[in-house]
C-alpha cells in the first residue's frame, strides 16, 4: 500500500511506502508538439517510475514549470510557438536546477553545440528508440548510473 505525500508546497512529491520509508518519484516534463510522440514517450518514462507530465507548446511548458518543480525537461527544438533553443535559455535561467533533454528531427553538431551551450545536459535526435531515451533520461538525473542499452 502506497500513499503519496507532499514535502513542500512547491509539490515536489515523495512516496511514502508500507515500510515508512520514504523514495522520490522524479518529475518530468515532456515538451513537444507531436501528440503521437508526447503519448509515447511519457509511458515509456512513466513504465520506469517517473511522474511524467506533458505540454504541446513552450508557453504551456513555462506555465507548468511555474507551478510544478520538475526535475528534468525533454525539450523538442522545433515547436509551434517559441524556438527550442530560447525555451532552454529561458528554463535555465528562471529554474537554474532542472536539468533539460534536448531532442530534434535535425539534430546536426551545430545544432547539438548549440542546444548544450543553452543549458542542456544532453541533446540527441529524434526518432529514438526507448532504450536511448531511457538511458538519455537515466543518465542526466543519475550521472553515476551503470545501466547501459541494449544492444
Amino acid at each position: 500500500m502506497v500513499r503519496q505525500q507532499e514535502v513542500s508546497a512547491y509539490t515536489r512529491q515523495a512516496v511514502i511506502t508500507f515500510e515508512g520509508q520514504m523514495s522520490y518519484e522524479p518529475r518530468i516534463l515532456l515538451v513537444d508538439d507531436e501528440p503521437a510522440l508526447r503519448r509515447v514517450f511519457e509511458a515509456v518514462l512513466s513504465q520506469d517510475g517517473y511522474s511524467v507530465a506533458v505540454a504541446a507548446t513552450g508557453r504551456h511548458a513555462m506555465l507548468q514549470l511555474r507551478e510544478v518543480l520538475f526535475d528534468l525537461i525533454v525539450v523538442d527544438l522545433s515547436l509551434p510557438d517559441v524556438d527550442g533553443l530560447q525555451l532552454i535559455h529561458q528554463i535555465q535561467l528562471e529554474f537554474p536546477t532542472t536539468k533539460v533533454l534536448a531532442l530534434s528531427g535535425y539534430m546536426a553538431p551545430l545544432l547539438q553545440g548549440l542546444a548544450l551551450a543553452a543549458g542542456a545536459q544532453a541533446a540527441i535526435a529524434k526518432p529514438l528508440l526507448a532504450h536511448e531515451l531511457r538511458y538519455a533520461v537515466y543518465r542526466i538525473l543519475d550521472p553515476s548510473c551503470s545501466w547501459r542499452p541494449p544492444r
